[in-house]
């Protein structure tokens, strides 16, 4: 990362903590079966693991859930790799402020939306979606353990043997069956 990116970062990271203790959330653990809104939150860059979430958020829906993901590609300009369509919002480097805090409207209004559950798909470091999941109104917050999850997230998996997002889907399906409200 270059230096120039490194405090740009420092200061999004800065401004998030700030935010951070402003927020004021619920927490109440939710499983498949009784939440009614799922937030996804995404890289997006690799299409292989683009794939793999849409066939999740598929499920889910099938699951018969209101789902709405969000995923981060990390591009100047997105436009010509996805075009975004109804439960599949996408932002890009254009979208960041100069603190590289996603600053969109679409992002804003994921943030604000009050999920039942918001499912955190990221395996490595990516301060756009810990800005997003950290500042996130959702009830209750799954992603894997480690990082910035550690702080954010109310449910944590442990994919240390296997950090890919295919397995953390199914350990995430495994436990969010097993919570029982």
């Amino acid at each position: 990362m270059s230096a120039v990116k490194n405090i740009q970062e420092k200061i999004g990271r800065f401004l998030l903590k700030k935010d951070q203790k402003n927020m004021r959330r619920n927490v109440k653990a939710f499983s498949i079966e009784k939440a009614s809104t799922i937030g996804v939150i995404y890289n997006a860059t690799n299409r292989n693991d683009s794939e793999v979430v849409k066939k999740f958020i598929q499920y889910l829906k099938e699951e018969r859930k209101d789902v709405l993901s969000l995923g981060f590609i990390d591009s100047k300009d997105s436009s010509d790799m996805v075009k975004p369509h109804l439960n599949y919002v996408y932002f890009d480097r254009k979208d960041l402020s100069k603190s590289l805090r996603p600053k969109s409207l679409e992002v804003e209004n994921f943030i604000n939306k009050s999920f039942s559950i918001l499912i955190d798909l990221s395996v490595d470091e990516c301060f756009q979606i810990e800005y997003i999941t950290g500042l996130s109104s959702a009830k209750f917050k799954v992603g894997a353990s480690g990082a910035y999850r550690n702080d954010s997230c109310d449910l944590l998996i442990d994919i240390e043997e296997n950090k890919t997002i295919e397995y953390l889907i199914i350990q995430i399906k495994h436990y969010l069956k097993m919570i029982k409200n």
